[in-house]
This record gives C-alpha cells, structure tokens and sequence, in this order.
C-alpha cells in the first residue's frame, strides 16, 4: 500500500470525501493529512522493535575510539549487545553511565577484554579502541520507501511506501486527526492501538515505550542506545 492509499481511506473514513493526491494537494485535508502522516509513522516505528527495520552495523577497528553511527541508525534494539566478532564468547560491555566511561577512560578501573562503549555525541565510544570487527543490531530510521525502492526517513510522494503494516497507518491517521480537530476519538484510538498490539505480537521484535502518552504493559528501551 502506498502512502496515498492509506491518506485516501483515512480521509473518507472520516469526512466521507474522495481526494485525487495528497503530497502534492492544496486541499486542506490532503495538507492536514500528509502532515501528519510522518508523525504516525515515527509514532509507529518507535514502538515495537520491528524486524523490518532491523539491521546489523559493523565497525572495523582502526586504532580509533569513536566511530560513527549508521546514517539511518535510530536506537539500538531492546538489550542489544555489541560483539566482537573474532570472539563471541566475549562481547564489549556498556557502559552504564558517562561518570563510568571518564573513569574507565581514566584508569581508575579496570575494563575487561574486549572493552566497553557508550553512545555519545552522536557517535560509538569504546574504550579501548577495538582491534577487530565489531557488529551490533539496530533500527533502523527508514520506515519509507520510494517508488525507485530506495529506502528513505519521510514520506514525500504519493507513491512512497510503508515499511511496516499500512494499516497501522490509516488507523493512526483517523485517531490523531480526530484529536486535531478536537473530535471524540477514543473509539479510534482503541482500534489503532488493538490493531497495533496485534501486530506487534506477531513480530518477534520487542515492544518498547516511546512516550508516557501510550502504554502497552511493555519494557522501556535500553536509554543508552538512542540520541537524544
């Protein structure tokens, strides 16, 4: 289902009309549909770690301690390791806080092979500088794909895809419109978020929690594997 397809039910589930475009319409409930339509996806994406964006970074070791994130990285996912791939018996060990990662940094402790890391500023910290080949799973932030197949962070086109199950995104529409417009939308957002827990049951991905706004009896993700 293209993003079009899913803006297109949305609308006349709820005004009843038929709409011809929408990324490039200047009818008012295209342009208040396709502003939303982004922030549904984040919404989506950001709660449940989803096979279909799932990915496997790797980091080769050049004598560096920092090393960039992938382009399209968005969290790690729930109780992700990084490995060492030479080693698996052995994997590198988070560190649990910044105050750790100075003092590690600093000698005051010891570090264990083959070292520990921390996201900061943007990018992976390790300590020590990792020697091998280092692979960590992630999600990815493309939760869109062009006509071309070319995966990409926002819808922009009519024709662009989801990466996720569309009807998620319909039903996400409806709910967060009706909220826009001051509408009573409890109903909506019972079949968005029952929807929702269907599909993430059957991935085998784990649910996390993205804002206090919307709960589903799930573990937070690990804070230390996203951007602030």
């Amino acid at each position: 289902m293209t993003v079009f397809a899913a803006i297109k039910a949305a609308v006349l589930r709820t005004i009843g009309a038929q709409i011809s475009q929408a990324f490039a319409s200047s009818e008012q409930i295209a342009v208040e549909m396709t502003d939303l339509a982004n922030e549904v996806a984040t919404d989506i994406l950001e709660s449940h770690d989803w096979r279909a964006l799932a990915k496997v970074a790797e980091i080769t070791g050049t004598g560096a301690l920092e090393y960039p994130l992938p382009a399209d990285y968005d969290r790690m996912i729930l109780s992700a390791e990084i490995d060492d791939r030479a080693t698996w018996f052995w994997g590198y060990e988070p560190f649990e806080s910044v105050n750790d990662w100075m003092r590690f940094k600093s000698g005051a402790y010891g570090v264990l092979s083959p070292g520990g890391w921390i996201i900061l500023d943007g990018q992976i910290q390790f300590f020590p500088a990792p020697s091998g080949v280092a692979q960590y799973p992630y999600i990815s932030s493309h939760y869109a794909r062009s006509e071309a197949g070319v995966t990409k962070a926002s819808f922009t086109a009519d024709n662009d895809t989801f990466r996720l199950p569309e009807r998620l995104l319909t039903l996400g529409l409806i709910w967060r419109w009706m909220d826009q417009k001051g509408l009573q939308y409890s109903e909506a957002l019972a079949t968005y978020e029952k929807a929702l827990e269907q599909q993430q049951s059957r991935d085998k991905g784990a649910r996390v929690i993205r804002t206090p706004r919307r709960h589903f009896n799930v573990n937070r993700a690990y804070a230390g594997g996203r951007l602030g």
